[in-house]
């Protein structure tokens, strides 16, 4: 075990976790993501709340912070003497690429109106404090958009309120774009992620089974976040509570990629999700009003809430192909 192979089980089961090696893979990966937030904050992007500092930490997440899982797995897979898996996933790419588009694009879709639906349900419907109600018209969203961006002078307002549509029609636009980022840049940047989380620390997790294996990996990719979420990234000022929430948000996530590299046969279905998921995230910026991170999707309880219950549903549809792909067989 601890390599990345692309099909769906493996052929034969690790007869334990080598938990010196998953110690040593999640020090190299929060090691350098620590490394990274102290490097911002020394170079003064010390509060990351209210979007402050965001488009250096953007680059940063990209280039610096999401590669860490790549690195530390390619540093365990030299420590056993076995050749780098990753230039074979990504040639693979060609002969997935139906089977990524015929999940990606459902699960997606799920994920961004299953978070608007429950939010208007909490917010607009039962009034649940923080869940953010959701804004339908041109002129509610634009409004909103101005509370982001007040600095814009009239013509800019203009042209702002005349490309501005209503709810579901910006919806689709933002669900078309993330598809497109899933599929290509940010797709490249989640491999990172993933080629650590879901492939190489979740081949060393498999003697746990599959619950415990996305649990825990669940909790470990979401205390990893912590250095930026101590800043005031993803959740603002609640900087002590926000790697709480964002481990009851990694935790069904997990779930999902695991499922979605099953079903798929490859690493780049997890990728691409995750960076579809990056793509859209952002809308709920502009749809939502009154909204506290800890609650409100996407990232909050709410957008927890969603992705949980587009992981079951999907793992409830898929077990046939799964279970006809052949459990057992090397992965």
């Amino acid at each position: 075990m601890g390599t990345v192979s692309e099909t769906v089980e493996p052929t034969t089961a690790a007869p334990r976790v080598r938990w010196r090696r998953v110690g040593l893979f999640y020090l190299l990966a929060l090691g350098w993501v620590c490394l990274v937030a102290a490097g911002l904050y020394l170079t003064g992007a010390r509060n990351l709340a209210g979007g402050q500092g965001l488009s250096v930490v953007t680059v940063v997440l990209a280039v610096l912070y999401m590669p860490a899982p790549l690195v530390a797995a390619l540093v365990m897979e030299r420590l056993d003497h076995r050749p780098p898996q990753v230039l074979g996933v990504l040639r693979r790419f060609g002969s997935t690429a139906l089977k990524l588009l015929a999940v990606v694009v459902p699960v997606v879709a799920a994920l961004l109106l299953g978070m608007v639906g429950l939010t208007w349900l909490t917010g607009n419907r039962l009034d649940l404090n923080g869940a953010g109600r959701v804004l339908f018209t041109s002129e509610d969203l634009v409004a909103n958009a101005l509370l982001l961006v007040p600095s814009m002078d009239a013509d800019q307002v203009a042209k702002l309120s005349a490309a501005t549509p209503s709810l579901w029609p910006l919806l689709g636009l933002t669900l078309l774009g993330a598809l497109v980022a899933g599929f290509t840049i940010n797709g490249v940047f989640a491999f990172g992620e993933e080629y650590g989380w879901r492939g190489w620390l979740a081949d060393e997790l498999r003697p746990l089974g599959a619950f415990w294996t996305n649990v825990l990996t669940g909790i470990l990719w979401g205390l990893w976040h912590a250095p930026l979420i101590l800043m005031g990234f993803n959740y603002g000022s609640y900087t002590l509570l926000g790697p709480f929430f964002m481990i009851a948000w990694c935790i069904p996530l997990s779930f999902l990629f695991w499922r979605a590299r099953q079903v798929t046969g490859s690493l780049l279905a997890p990728a691409v999700l995750h960076g579809t998921l990056n793509g859209f995230a952002g809308v709920f910026l502009i749809v939502l009003v009154d909204a506290n991170p800890l609650i409100a999707a996407p990232a909050g309880l709410i957008g927890a809430a969603t992705v949980a219950v587009v992981a079951a549903l999907f793992w409830l549809l898929t077990r046939g192909i799964v279970r006809g792909a052949g459990a057992g067989r090397a992965r």
